[in-house]
């Protein structure tokens, strides 16, 4: 192991697949987060109306739902939320 102060690329190397690791399976989550607003969205869509929602109809919703969520996530008060939350987290998980 690298002495204090002292680079360890190995280690560094390693770290970086276990965040792309890590990564990949935080994106498969948050598309997962992301298909449950869109149902919700659909549900509430078809729920107003006796005929099924027709292709063209499903992919202006999804564009829409996603357009809205992304835009509410990045409002200020969201990321001042969000930002907190990570600081504690972050805290928490440097205690010993």
């Amino acid at each position: 192991m690298a002495s204090e102060g002292n680079w360890d690329s190995t280690n560094y190397s390693q770290k970086m697949k276990d965040g792309q690791n890590e990564l990949f399976e935080l994106q498969t989550q948050l598309n997962d987060v992301m298909i449950k607003f869109i149902l919700r969205a659909l549900r509430v869509y078809q729920s107003t109306r006796p005929e099924p929602l027709r292709p063209g109809e499903i992919a202006l919703l999804v564009n829409n739902e996603l357009k809205n969520v992304l835009y509410d996530l990045q409002a200020q008060p969201n990321l001042d939320a969000l930002a907190k939350a990570a600081k504690e987290a972050w805290a928490n998980e440097q205690k010993p």
